[in-house]
């Protein structure tokens, strides 16, 4: 076998492995999702949850995504009300972009975690995917938890957050850094309460003028004295 071909095999291997990872970290979120929200008493119940998988030719399998129907009774019928989405972006435009000795890259794998009144879905461009200038009009609250406004959620405005991968294996590590801060979002809370500094793993995002009002975002090491 040539060295060429050895390269070869080994990132298959490796992409194949970062694959089964994120894959584990799906089924653990899935459980826990779905475990937490009837239990929280936000919702009377919740349903089945939608699966979705990013893949483009020639790319690979890039991102999966998990998304939850919230269902609340409406004059005795039982409605979807809002979601509770994630999104485990391994590589392509669903992982944002920081700033390496002046040179914008790719950030590593990321989890994103949103409170949006539809589901995601990569085939309608329904998730969060960068350059950040193309989504609808959004505010970036204290550099970590990005939100749209009128929305029809009985849980206030739609809000997406972000968390490094890396920091996500283990159930104890998702329900800190998944679950309890996306229940606190729902029940109102602020986002630096559900989302304090300390959260491991935990995003945050500076906005970037683009001239003609236009922004876009880049990952940030910490929040500044402005957040």
């Amino acid at each position: 076998m040539n060295t060429e071909q050895e390269g070869a095999d080994h990132s298959e291997k490796a992409a194949n492995e970062q694959w089964r990872q994120a894959k584990s970290i799906q089924h653990a979120l899935n459980r826990l999702i779905a475990e937490a929200l009837p239990a929280s008493g936000l919702c009377h119940d919740v349903g089945p949850v939608i699966n979705a998988v990013q893949q483009r030719e020639g790319e690979g399998r890039s991102a999966l995504a998990g998304s939850f129907p919230l269902i609340k009774r409406k004059k005795r019928k039982e409605v979807i009300v809002a979601w509770l989405n994630y999104q485990i972006s391994l590589f392509g435009d669903g992982v944002p972009h920081r700033l390496v000795d002046g040179v914008e890259q790719p950030c590593q794998p990321v989890l994103h975690v949103a409170h949006w009144t539809c589901e995601f879905s990569f085939e309608y461009d329904s998730y969060v995917g960068f350059p950040a200038q193309g989504w609808q009009p959004w505010r970036n609250e204290a550099q970590r938890l990005l939100c749209w406004d009128d929305s029809d959620s009985p849980y206030g405005d739609e809000w997406t957050y972000s968390l490094r991968l890396a920091q996500m294996e283990g159930d104890e590590a998702l329900q800190h850094c998944v679950i309890a801060p996306a229940l606190a979002l729902l029940e109102g809370r602020s986002a630096t309460e559900a989302l304090p500094d300390d959260l491991p793993g935990l995003v945050f995002y500076q906005d970037k003028a683009l001239g003609d009002g236009e922004r876009d975002l880049l990952v940030m090491d910490a929040p500044s004295a402005l957040a």
